[in-house]
């Protein structure tokens, strides 16, 4: 989905929401300024997606048209098979990934992170041989305030962040960790 068509989806949401928003609340919800608020919304009703009617002197209300329902479901839609397809590589990637661990006979992970990616990874790990020991939160190890596991030479760190997941590595390695034989990172 292009930025422009998210900005589209996220303006007939917000008028179907509430069709007595007006455009600086409709480019705090979107995230842009006012001007090109106005220029998304001019936009929207040359295409028929939206009709506008004056109330008073500079108040306006804003109604999804039938072709504006449309065109949100189809904008919908879209983003919702993206979204999928996003999921179905990242799940691929993961169990790969942890088919390849069995393969080299690693018995228990301590999975690190926090957010998708690390739901993504309990997800799968239901469907190997592999045991969960714990689930390190990547904020406190990365304080220092959370105690690393004592690894056994079968168990491994899994890092598992998409954001942090350079400063895990980081840490890690001043703590003496080698990757591959103590941790491995995936994103």
């Amino acid at each position: 989905m292009t930025p422009e068509e998210q900005r589209t989806l996220n303006l007939l949401e917000a008028v179907e929401e509430s069709s007595s928003v007006n455009q600086r609340e409709l480019a705090n919800q979107l995230g842009i300024s006012l001007g090109l608020t106005n220029a998304y919304l001019q936009k929207v009703l040359k295409k028929g997606f939206l009709r506008a009617t004056q109330v008073e002197p500079r108040r306006w209300l804003y109604f999804l048209t039938p072709q504006g329902a449309l065109e949100k479901s189809r904008l919908s839609l879209n983003y919702l098979h993206r979204t999928l397809d996003s999921f179905r590589d990242l799940r691929n990637r993961t169990e790969k990934l942890l088919l390849t661990l069995e393969a080299q006979e690693v018995q228990g992970l301590h999975l690190c992170g926090d957010g998708d990616l690390l739901d993504v990874v309990q997800l799968c790990l239901s469907g190997t041989q592999l045991n969960l020991l714990s689930i390190l939160p990547e904020q406190e190890v990365l304080s220092g305030s959370y105690p690393l596991p004592k690894l056994r030479s079968a168990d491994r760190i899994l890092v598992a962040s998409l954001v942090q997941g350079d400063l895990l590595a980081t840490e890690f390695r001043a703590k003496g960790l080698i990757e591959g034989r103590h941790w491995i990172q995936f994103y």
